[in-house]
């Protein structure tokens, strides 16, 4: 079993959610072997509004992108210049980039491997990208446990407000309404 990332996989800027991609039976021979994700490699929306960019997370397995999405790797993943590239074409001057460099059509933008290699980025000294991978890595944990964060309180409060109109409608004088249900 194969898993695919589709660019409707890649929601939001930051590391690829592997979990929940779709699953496909594939009989394995070397060029499945070739297109196989790699850790740290960059996906980018090749077809698509506005570009979107994921970095593969080190424990992938088993998985290839679909056709909309273009793979970009580097030689050496482990130096951190997969995390500089993430890092500079999500900033602001990034963006500015590739979005010069898109291709319009009557339905959808596009975006070319070809063009997508014309984006000048400038390259840090190997200490600095040690840094960027290390500051983007904890950028990112601090990210997801604050969407979790956020998460959780607006649980909380919907269910304490759910409780208290609830305790409210029971007591005596309350305003309970039977909820009537329709049949389709």
């Amino acid at each position: 079993m194969l898993r695919i990332v589709e660019s409707s996989d890649v929601r939001d800027d930051g590391w690829l959610d592997i979990d929940g991609l779709r699953e496909v039976g594939l009989v394995h021979g070397v060029r499945t072997e070739q297109h196989l994700l790699r850790p740290f490699d960059l996906l980018v929306t090749a077809r698509t509004g506005s570009v979107q960019i994921a970095l593969v997370p080190p424990d992938v397995s088993r998985t290839v992108a679909g056709v909309t999405l273009l793979v970009v790797r580097v030689k050496q993943p482990e130096s951190g210049m997969a995390h500089w590239l993430w890092y500079y074409l999500t900033s602001s001057i990034g963006r500015t980039q590739i979005a010069r460099r898109m291709t319009a059509s009557a339905t959808f933008k596009s975006l070319s491997a070809r063009n997508l290699g014309e984006v000048q980025i400038p390259v840090p000294s190997p200490r600095d990208l040690d840094t960027v991978a290390r500051l983007m890595e904890a950028s990112e944990a601090a990210y997801a446990s604050a969407v979790e964060a956020a998460r959780l309180r607006r649980e909380t409060l919907r269910d304490s407000v759910i409780d208290e109109i609830g305790r409210r409608t029971q007591q005596p004088g309350g305003n309970a309404h039977d909820v009537e249900q329709t049949r389709a």
